[in-house]
């Protein structure tokens, strides 16, 4: 049957790559793309929001935020010294895997700067510019902004190389934001440093790389053709700091040109039906700052580049729509927190831009922990683009079909038995971007949260991004909803995937059915099926089938997992969960006698949350079994 698709009120978009040329097997811009996007550029360089001199637009901008208690909070601040960062700090993730203080400690330095910044661009009287100026020194001051996981070798800690990393990006493009909105307060001597340290951090780093100075076997810079959020958002810095201060036109125009056809790679790290593997959290990041470069570029030269265009692109913004379970619960596949939901302003950013005419974007209503927690360019354009297009029409926000939707090329389903009872199941292989060994994981739904879920993410350290990742029992298949095969787990690797035997889905019931077989590497291993089936109608149920065939008997368990109160009301029966929330869970097993065995899967998670995995284990190996969940609302 037709599969229901996301309905994104979309008219053909402006489509407007950079167009290249081969040179020495290497792609670059073309040279006429180059000198019209050139001459499309503006004489200066701009970034987003005005300076500050502008008194007219940003008097507009203050009274889109808590402007008084903005400045009570600057004032607070500005008595207090730089946050520090010193090398010992630096230096603990390389001696014991610790990323976490650094990155804490560099984010409230971050904070301080965002604060100073937005105030005295509210007030413009000098009250806040001596600790604004002390903030910026201590940045410049710093020895690497790249962030200790991602030098390992302390290669830019010691001064060996410069490279961009994701904070080097978003640092830069930050100040390169702080530095056009105070250019004619900050000490001229000053403004001249942040401009030479940006283009020896950000701009000579990208430069050297895409003109093949640089090799992937020998820096840092490997996310310039890579599918993942690296490229989106370093790019973005990387753009973002050019167009800000960058003298040359052609300079800018050079920078655009590379990073417009790297950006394509990017794409490509979505399904063609626009899942992202990442999950929501990385779709905010990664997404989120393909929009915003997107629209900067789009601002910058007058709509002739602008990534974000064509269908590919805006069933990846449509994505988020697809993945939901229920209003406001999300599968929290591969890296993602399970408290992880979809940012409306990218959304809605992205649909803005596949329109041939623009569309207006609303006020956001920030507070002040919004302008200092986010990125500065961030803020700066949540608050200043609804300016700019007020009294446009606003960007629609897409819809799906009400019952299901079925990513087909990754494998994954989501759907609604109810309103408020749903679940979700995944396939794909096991080599994703943030990959979880997690072929065949599900997650239901009821009231307001999942109740049998995929764990999500681990607090990031070290291990998370080494050889030793599937130790970790939240991201091997040990602690997902997944069978346990002779007592092996699922095998990382693309060539461990699974197969879709067919699917279903109508207005009574909806199935997907799963080869599992392939995640596994047990020679006896003959077939392993998943059948999963959501039921409407005539009443409201989840059924996950598992039948698993060996040629010489072996064990064989399957699991739940759940972060609520559960208990076993009598052998074969359990309820999880409490309240509206609370799920009824009847286990049928053929082929064998079976025990529950629960454990508690002590693994450092965000927020201290530790998963129940609910074992569903044969006693003795077997031929052949068929174990049968059947889920209801209780």
């Amino acid at each position: 049957m037709k599969h229901p698709a996301i309905m994104l009120f979309l008219s053909s978009a402006l489509v407007a790559g950079a167009a290249v040329a081969p040179v020495a097997s290497r792609f670059v811009p073309e040279a006429r793309w180059l000198e019209a996007v050139t001459a499309a550029l503006p004489e200066k360089p701009t970034g987003w929001g005005a300076p500050a001199t502008d008194r007219a637009l940003w008097a507009k901008a203050a009274a889109t935020i808590p402007a008084a208690e903005l400045v009570a909070a600057a004032l607070k601040e500005r008595e207090q010294p730089v946050p520090e960062l010193s090398d010992d700090l630096y230096l603990r993730y390389t001696r014991d895997g610790n990323r976490t203080d650094f990155q804490q400690a560099n984010l409230r330095r971050m904070a301080r700067l965002n604060l100073l910044a937005w105030a005295e661009g509210v007030e413009h009287q000098g009250r806040f510019l001596p600790a604004l100026v002390q903030q910026v020194e201590a940045i410049l001051a710093e020895k690497t902004w790249v962030l200790p996981a991602h030098d390992p070798k302390l290669n830019n800690f010691e001064g060996r190389w410069t490279e961009v990393d994701l904070m080097v990006a978003m640092k830069g493009w930050s100040l390169a934001t702080i530095a056009y909105w105070h250019a004619d307060q900050l000490p001229p001597e000053l403004h001249n440093r942040i401009r030479a340290e940006l283009k020896r951090r950000v701009i000579a780093p990208f430069l050297a790389r895409v003109h093949g100075e640089k090799s992937a076997d020998t820096d840092g810079m490997w996310w310039n053709q890579a599918d993942n959020n690296w490229n989106a958002v370093c790019h973005a810095g990387v753009v973002g700091v050019a167009l800000a201060t960058l003298e040359s036109r052609a300079e800018r125009a050079e920078v655009i040109g590379f990073a417009a056809l790297n950006l394509e790679y990017y794409l490509r790290g979505f399904a063609a039906d626009g899942y992202c593997s990442e999950g929501i959290g990385y779709w905010n990041y990664g997404f989120g700052h393909f929009a915003m470069v997107s629209e900067t570029l789009a601002t910058a030269t007058g709509g002739r580049v602008r990534p974000l265009s064509g269908d590919h692109a805006f069933r990846v913004a449509a994505y988020p729509a697809g993945f939901q379970i229920l209003p406001g619960i999300y599968p929290a596949f591969a890296d993602m927190d399970v408290k992880d939901r979809p940012s409306s302003w990218f959304g809605a950013l992205a649909v803005r831009q596949g329109y041939p005419t623009p569309l207006g974007m609303k006020v956001w209503n920030l507070t002040v922990n919004d302008l200092k927690s986010l990125q500065t360019y961030e803020a700066a354009m949540k608050v200043f683009l609804p300016l700019a297009t007020a009294g446009l029409p606003p960007a629609p926000a897409p819809r799906i079909n009400a019952n299901h939707y079925w990513f087909a090329d990754a494998q994954v389903y989501t759907g609604r038995a109810t309103p408020n009872f749903g679940a979700a199941i995944k396939g794909g292989h096991n080599a994703e971007n943030h990959n979880h060994n997690d072929l065949g994981s599900f997650v239901v739904a009821a009231g307001d949260r999942a109740v049998l879920v995929d764990p999500g993410l681990e607090v990031y350290t070290k291990r998370t991004f080494g050889p030793d990742r599937y130790v970790s029992k939240v991201l091997s298949s040990y602690g997902h909803a997944v069978p346990v095969v002779a007592g092996q787990l699922q095998q990382p690797g693309r060539e461990f995937a699974a197969k879709v035997i067919s699917t279903a889905f109508s207005e009574k019931e909806d199935t997907v059915v799963l080869d599992l077989s392939g995640g596994y590497e047990v020679p006896a291993l003959k077939s392993l099926v998943r059948t999963f089936t959501l039921r409407r109608a005539p009443k409201a149920e989840i059924i996950v089938r598992d039948t698993v065939e060996f040629s010489a008997p072996a064990a064989f368990e399957t699991a739940l997992i759940t972060f609520e109160k559960w208990r076993e009301k009598k052998p074969g029966r359990l309820t999880v969960g409490e309240g509206d929330s609370a799920v009824r869970v009847e286990v049928n097993v053929e082929g064998g006698s079976w025990k529950l065995r629960s454990e508690l899967l002590q693994e450092d998670l965000p927020g201290k949350r530790q998963p129940t995995r609910l074992g569903l284990a044969l006693d003795a190996p077997v031929l052949r079994a068929t174990i049968t969940v059947r889920i209801q609302p209780d």
